[in-house]
């Protein structure tokens, strides 16, 4: 799983001892019910069978811990009485959870294909071969765990920035999807990029519950918003939702089966349904 289970159970529906979950696809603009055991998956995503399962091992003693933390939030719904060590552990876990998705794999495989369409007629014949080969599903598998493998970078700046808890007190629920870390930044930094944890107006987005998001964000620009924030308007929710939406790889997931908000974003914008649509610009 890249998105795992004690995550997704969170937006589950409990049918006896199964969790199920509302999902909607976008590539195929339809919605449906599924047990959490049976989504966000692929059969040797990470290691072949053949392997040591390094990575498998390793993402399930992270979940296991994290699962406490996240009760701990949705129970008290206070950021504030984490203490170091949930912190360290819920940083671990975001860390991991902004690389180990679909997401992440199809962006690296984008990158590779940009940067050989716009320098193909540049590149010496053995690097342009090196470069075609990393756009094979075997090389991309291999690239994403030397990527997992960096974890430790993004979780000291993670938990370094500014942690915001967003309760949700309307009737309607937050949505999470199959790449949960949503990175948003609404400040222009060209010509240079504005999506990175290092970046000026940085935000990420991490929905914990139907009624709870994390957001963790630049502190030099968020110093003055509250650790925890209550919020009672649709339209902070839709934002949300958009953000979900938009950077989801293919299914949106929620505890209720209305997703016309995103079938109308489908609808406006059909691209974001599209699975081999552009992630990257080389410029």
């Amino acid at each position: 799983h890249y998105v795992p289970r004690v995550y997704l159970k969170n937006f589950s529906k409990n049918n006896g001892k199964e969790c199920y979950v509302c999902c909607f696809d976008k590539q195929n603009n339809k919605s449906f019910q599924t047990n959490i055991k049976d989504i966000a998956f692929e059969k040797e995503f990470y290691d072949k069978i053949s392997e040591n399962q390094v990575t498998e091992k390793t993402l399930r003693v992270v979940e296991s811990k994290t699962d406490t933390v996240i009760q701990k939030l949705i129970t008290n719904k206070d950021i504030e009485k984490l203490d170091p060590e949930e912190k360290d552990i819920l940083s671990e876990f975001i860390a991991y959870q902004m690389i180990r998705t679909k997401e992440m794999r199809e962006t690296l495989k984008d990158t590779a294909k940009q940067f050989f369409k716009k320098y193909e007629d540049q590149l010496a014949p053995e690097l342009k071969n090196q470069v075609l080969d990393s756009m094979k599903e075997e090389s991309l598998r291999n690239i994403h765990k030397d990527v997992i493998g960096e974890m430790n970078e993004f979780k000291k700046r993670i938990k370094n920035m500014k942690w915001i808890l967003v309760i949700n007190k309307s009737r309607f629920p937050f949505w999470t999807s199959d790449n949960p870390v949503a990175e948003y930044n609404a400040i222009d930094l060209s010509p240079y990029g504005n999506i990175g944890l290092e970046c000026l107006g940085f935000e990420m987005h991490i929905p914990i519950h139907p009624k709870i998001v994390l957001i963790i964000c630049d502190p030099r620009t968020f110093s003055h918003e509250p650790n925890n924030k209550v919020i009672s308007d649709y339209r902070q929710v839709v934002r949300e939702r958009d953000l979900q939406v938009r950077y989801s790889t293919r299914f949106i997931f929620s505890n209720e089966a209305n997703f016309s908000f995103a079938q109308m974003m489908l609808r406006e914008n059909p691209k974001i349904g599209d699975p081999n649509r552009k992630r990257v610009t080389i410029k």
